[in-house]
């Protein structure tokens, strides 16, 4: 269970990191205001903070579910017809 969530994860920092150098790129090019500019360019802390996130919101998750995985009692939960 916690490969699968890591690996969703990853896959969704990546898919997240195409799909916003696209939107980011659109914007900044397509609609700037008159009476402003913009940086276009893109620095490595701007990628690590929105891979940070991510990873400890999946950290939390998978610490929160491990605490109650570990007190099912799994041949009760085998037992059971739900």
């Amino acid at each position: 269970m916690y490969r699968e969530t890591i690996i969703l994860s990853i896959i969704g920092i990546l898919c997240g990191y195409l799909a916003g150098i696209g939107l980011h790129t659109f914007i900044i090019t397509s609609l700037p205001p008159d009476n402003a500019m913009f940086d276009p360019a893109m620095k490595i802390s701007n990628f690590l903070y929105s891979a940070l996130i991510p990873a400890l919101i999946t950290a939390l998750v998978a610490l929160i579910m491990h605490k109650k995985i570990k007190s099912v009692n799994m041949l009760d939960a085998l037992k059971s017809v739900d």
